[in-house]
């Protein structure tokens, strides 16, 4: 870097293409806040010439990265492509556009797991509107959202898979052999807990998940119908034909019972219509979580289509 007199120091820099267009962008709007009216129209069309030009670029590099994820999608699951089966015209329009609009990697790939899912020959999913619907509103927060979800759902169903069934033949007559066994049961199925529990917490942290989220951060996908607050359930039975009322004492207690009812109904209807504030929280005893939100029957219909589940 030289100086020349009084001159600024010049600076030589290396612009990319993007810089280029970028200043060129700008030079454009400047013009129409400061050029004369009559000159507003050439300057109009300038500028959208060259954010078209911008744009296609983009979507084309969208478009080429989401068809390699494809790729590489059905590689994995052995489709070979003389055997894929592609959708409808107006589908196949509607995944291309969508792919090629996807700027953040995490909806791109949503969008590629529905395309190679649609194309495999022994799927039964679709490319269905309210799949594409959802697609087209995502923001890149709900895709991690439902990526996190789908994930808690693949460890769960892993836990179950893992975990030591084990009970006794007579359990008025437990053996000690049998005592030994339940407790290594019940160790190692603590331990495959703990570890189910941890990976989720670490891909929660990846994602930014762990603390509550900025406000409305749920609104989107409860809107669409993807997530859903979890139950509580804390009710406990009642019989059809209810208490048995023999004297004053027992009909204060199924007063009492009743009341108690009314008030966690209220409880849960109050919880259900508030936004959540946070996706999990720590359960008070043990390595566990308790999920405020979960996926709904059409999320995981919609995670399953995508590739996640």
């Amino acid at each position: 870097m030289k100086s020349d007199g009084g001159d600024k120091p010049k600076t030589s820099i290396d612009v990319s293409v993007g810089k280029e267009i970028d200043a060129a962008l700008g030079d454009v709007i400047r013009g129409l806040l400061q050029k004369p009216s009559e000159a507003v129209g050439d300057l109009v069309a300038d500028g959208i010439g060259i954010l078209g030009d911008r744009v296609r670029r983009k979507r084309e590099l969208n478009a080429k990265l989401g068809m390699e994820e494809v790729r590489k999608r059905l590689d994995a699951d052995g489709v070979d492509m003389k055997d894929i089966t592609p959708p409808k015209e107006e589908e196949l329009h509607l995944l291309m556009n969508g792919m090629s609009l996807a700027d953040d990697e995490s909806i791109r790939e949503l969008w590629s797991g529905l395309f190679a899912k649609a194309l495999e020959p022994n799927s039964e999913t679709e490319a269905e509107r309210p799949f594409i619907s959802v697609l087209d509103s995502l923001s890149p927060l709900d895709a991690k959202i439902i990526d996190l979800l789908s994930f808690i759902q693949r460890t769960e169903n892993e836990l179950q898979a893992k975990s030591i069934k084990f009970s006794p033949r007579d359990f008025r007559k437990v053996t000690d052999e049998e005592k030994a066994q339940a407790e290594r049961a019940q160790k190692e199925n603590a331990a495959l807990q703990k570890a189910a529990v941890s990976s989720i917490r670490q891909k929660a942290e990846e994602y930014s998940l762990s603390e509550p989220s900025a406000p409305g951060w749920s609104d989107n996908l409860m809107r669409q119908g993807v997530i859903e607050r979890t139950p509580i359930h804390r009710f406990g039975h009642l019989s059809a034909f209810g208490p048995t009322i023999r004297d004053e004492r027992d009909l204060a207690n199924a007063l009492g019972e009743f009341h108690k009812t009314l008030r966690e109904m209220e409880e849960v209807s109050k919880r259900q219509a508030s936004p959540p504030e946070r996706l999990f929280s720590q359960h008070a005893f043990g390595p566990r979580l308790n999920l405020e939100v979960q996926l709904t029957a059409f999320g995981k219909r919609f995670a399953s289509a995508c590739g996640l589940i």
